[in-house]
């Protein structure tokens, strides 16, 4: 059939049920929010309401058109921003990183290869879905917080580790605790990886220790293998890719 069945599934494959809920709880929250910051004391219409008036339409735009392309301006892509609002909720799950390493934490290591066969088994036991990746990025989450606790944490030893929960418990510490040493077999080790969910938060990985000095810290050699890379990498994975290219470029 043509479009998405309005009793069924949408285009994209989502409940259209559900598709249009969030839809509907987004745009609530966001007119609740303008509405509150219009009541609170000295406040009229400014730039916060509107930005908040303008999420809040965002979901309803998407169901209606694809893109709009205004003469003079940028083509607006709403499949785009629907997809960049889900990386800045993945980046922001993430985020939450506890107070770094602690004193000598030796339950953090136990902590974190539980959390790397749990994640290996919900890759086994669940089919690919937006649902799976959601409960895969809560691990991660939590990797990145365990990870940081782990004295003497072998990053660098993990990244060739043939177990998957393993890895991407090293580029969960690398996320949030960045090794410039370790920066070019990250680099090697995310473009080499077989997951696309390890594969996305390697590049993470390599996008935070670059943010965070280490792009002096790049050969050659790592940013061409980047830029080769890009030419086959994945929509949101080349995304990363050409972030960390522009930092890299900007050193």
């Amino acid at each position: 059939m043509g479009g998405g069945d309005r009793r069924g599934r949408s285009e994209d494959g989502t409940p259209w049920l559900r598709r249009h809920a969030v839809a509907l709880l987004v745009t609530c929250t966001g007119v609740g929010a303008a509405v509150l910051h219009m009541l609170a004391p000295g406040l009229n219409i400014d730039g916060i309401v509107v930005m908040l008036l303008a999420i809040a339409v965002v979901p309803w735009l998407g169901e209606l058109f694809r893109s709009i392309e205004v003469p003079g301006f940028a083509r607006i892509e709403f499949r785009d921003i629907e997809r960049r609002i889900a990386d800045v909720q993945r980046t922001a799950n993430a985020a939450l990183v506890g107070d770094g390493p602690g004193a000598d934490d030796a339950a953090a290591w136990d902590t974190v290869r539980e959390l790397a066969a749990e994640y290996v088994n919900v890759r086994l036991e669940q089919p690919g879905s937006r649902a799976r990746t959601q409960r895969m990025d809560r691990i991660f989450a939590r990797l990145v917080r365990a990870a940081q606790r782990v004295p003497d944490f072998d990053a660098r030893g993990l990244l060739a580790s043939q177990d998957a929960g393993l890895r991407l418990a090293a580029y969960a510490r690398l996320y949030a605790l960045p090794e410039q040493g370790a920066l070019v077999p990250l680099a090697d080790a995310a473009i080499a990886e077989p997951l696309a969910f390890n594969q996305y938060w390697g590049l993470r990985a390599v996008e935070s220790g670059v943010a965070d000095g280490g792009a002096a810290h790049v050969p050659i050699g790592a940013a061409r293998r980047l830029m080769e890379f890009r030419a086959r990498a994945p929509r949101g994975h080349g995304e990363v890719v050409d972030r960390i290219l522009a930092e890299i470029d900007e050193r």
